[in-house]
């Protein structure tokens, strides 16, 4: 089956909601302590993308069920967020809803994206072109800081 990159809807996110906690309770697990990811998938909720129709945030298709999504702040020229299903891990959804954020951003004249990336994706963000700038510890609330990887890319036409 072909995967669909399309606007995310308001219908979309519980599923976005499980695709991201899933992600964080599977895939993160690998690299962050268990108290941390306890926490860190206990923050969210299908309320917390409320406002997913003013965000640009994409979802990845295939079959009817959503694969993964991703959020660009063109403004900031930031990927906010991508993550993808543990099922969908390593078959290109990520890939492709990375593109299509890239390509986003050079429509709106940005010249470089900027990304925290958790440290079990820094190896995936390298492989897409994005270089490393620090290690930083990210706040998510103010029991919780984890830490990141600061990337960045030039975007070029």
């Amino acid at each position: 089956m072909n995967t669909v990159i399309r606007r995310a809807t308001a219908e979309d996110r519980h599923a976005i909601c499980d695709i991201q906690r899933a992600a964080i309770l599977e895939t993160c697990r690998r690299c962050y302590p268990s108290e941390d990811i306890t926490v860190w998938a206990g923050l969210l909720s299908p309320e917390t993308y409320y406002d997913v129709e003013n965000r640009y945030i994409v979802v990845a298709e295939s079959g009817g069920a959503l694969e993964g999504f991703g959020q660009l702040n063109e403004t900031e020229g930031e990927v906010d967020a991508l993550y993808v299903s543990p099922k969908r891990e390593g078959k290109g959804t990520g890939g492709a809803l990375l593109r299509h954020l890239e390509e986003r951003a050079r429509a709106h004249g940005v010249t470089q994206l900027k990304l925290r990336s958790t440290l079990n994706a820094e190896s995936f963000y390298a492989r897409s072109g994005y270089e490393r700038l620090a290690l930083v510890r990210y706040r998510l609330v103010p029991a919780l800081m984890l830490v990141c990887v600061e990337m960045r890319k030039r975007l070029t036409n």
